[in-house]
């Protein structure tokens, strides 16, 4: 834009200088006409005669030399301009009437028959009027084009920005296990709809996958529960038939395995139908402190077996949940705690709005920061924990109850979070279910 108003300029200036050189050859023609007419005197009646319009403060003229070095004759002009005849405008400095100082102008200079010569010229003053003028129009068009330019800029940023923003959430979404979620499409058939599309695209393929491996994994689960059934009730009338010696205690050993792998089969299966949403819709307005209350008093015996400590803090709290469910979750998460955990095991229930917090806290060695996203996956057990009973379950089965009522599953360091008997745990891991609020 820039260029085009200079180029614009450039081409004002130059029908001005051309309207400027045909006034001035115009007005010479005018004026030569008249000496030709009427010689020197003539050409002076002829000036006289037109003072009052060669008065105007833009043009001038004068006659100079002549026969008997008769005096010039100066129209707008203080005294005599230095110029030499001429076959085109001439840049000179003049002096105007009534002024001290030089004025910039323009000056064709004729000589006569008769040795005079005649200067007919005019004043660039307006030159600088329309510079400033045009300084004035440039700066204001640059101005103009700057705010423009922000301003589109900015709507441009908004949209790329809204664009992308949506594509990151739903990008988020997938990774933290969300395959339903699929970017909204405009039909603007632009780059970001055509990326939309293919995201979606990819989207589909994976949970699709996801859903067949899920799939997959229940129906082994369901298929093997049969097998594993009658191994169990073989081994148990092999053990009758030898219920003491070397056999009866590899039958024993058996007999464990085969209940372990019913556990995991039957853990996967639940998990199975808990992840695809197969189960009916059984949620009601639940008071989470309730549940939390009557598991810490089943799970009180187990405790203090094990000789460790079992607290539960918190109030009503009421949530829209599965109350089978939710007691799984927390069971799962205690039992976790009993068995990975220190001597001191709380349980709280609080709230964080718009929340509702289940928490479950333990001084034990906790979870490095590193390991906490796969040990909500499914089959998963870190190396310090596989020599204790377990299938690798129990964090999947918690987080897929949480997807299931709208929340999630977050784990932490325990360090400042409350402990038994309003004390602070020294360090091991807080399991917080955090799940939407029920007014």
């Amino acid at each position: 834009m820039t260029i085009a108003i200079l180029l614009l300029r450039s081409q004002m200036l130059q029908v001005i200088e051309g309207d400027r050189a045909r006034q001035i050859a115009d007005l010479r023609d005018d004026l030569v006409t008249a000496y030709y007419d009427g010689g020197r005197e003539g050409l002076a009646r002829q000036l006289a005669e037109r003072r009052g319009a060669l008065a105007d403060p833009l043009v001038f003229a004068a006659v100079t030399g002549g026969p008997g070095a008769a005096p010039p004759v100066l129209v707008n002009l203080a005294r005599l301009p230095g110029l030499g005849p001429t076959d085109r405008p001439v840049a000179l400095p003049v002096v105007r009437e009534g002024h001290v100082q030089p004025t910039d102008g323009v000056a064709l200079a004729t000589e006569m028959s008769d040795g005079s010569r005649l200067v007919v010229g005019t004043l660039t003053a307006p030159d600088r009027s329309f510079d400033l003028a045009f300084a004035e129009a440039f700066t204001l068009t640059l101005v103009l084009t700057i705010v423009m330019s922000l301003a589109g800029a900015l709507g441009i940023g908004w949209v790329i920005s809204r664009r992308t923003h949506a594509i990151a959430e739903t990008a988020a979404a997938l990774a933290s296990g969300d395959f339903a979620a699929r970017v909204r499409s405009e039909d603007t058939a632009d780059g970001f709809d055509h990326l939309s599309r293919q995201i979606n695209l990819m989207a589909e393929r994976i949970d699709a996958l996801v859903t067949e491996l899920k799939s997959i994994s229940g129906a082994l689960a369901h298929d093997l529960r049969s097998p594993v059934a009658r191994l169990r009730a073989a081994i148990d009338t092999a053990t009758e038939a030898a219920p003491d010696g070397p056999a009866g205690e590899a039958l024993a050993l058996a007999r464990a395995d085969a209940e372990a792998l019913e556990t995991m089969l039957t853990g996967a299966l639940d998990l199975a139908r808990v992840e695809s949403g197969a189960l009916h819709d059984r949620r009601v307005r639940l008071d989470l402190g309730e549940v939390a209350a009557d598991l810490v008093e089943l799970y009180e015996p187990l405790a203090e077996q094990a000789g460790k400590e079992l607290t539960v803090t918190g109030g009503p709290a009421f949530a829209l949940a599965d109350r089978e469910l939710i007691s799984r979750a927390l069971a799962n998460l205690i039992d976790n705690a009993l068995k990975y955990g220190g001597n001191r095991i709380a349980v709280s229930v609080g709230v964080a709005e718009p929340d509702l917090i289940l928490a479950v806290a333990d001084d034990g060695p906790g979870i490095a920061a590193q390991d906490r996203p796969r040990v909500v996956e499914r089959f998963t057990r870190l190396d310090h924990s596989r020599g204790a009973p377990g299938t690798g379950l129990g964090l999947a089965m918690v987080t897929a109850v949480a997807r299931l009522h709208g929340g999630v599953l977050e784990l932490s360091d325990a360090g400042e979070s409350p402990g038994g008997r309003g004390g602070k745990m020294g360090g091991g891991l807080v399991a917080r279910l955090r799940l939407p609020s029920c007014a």
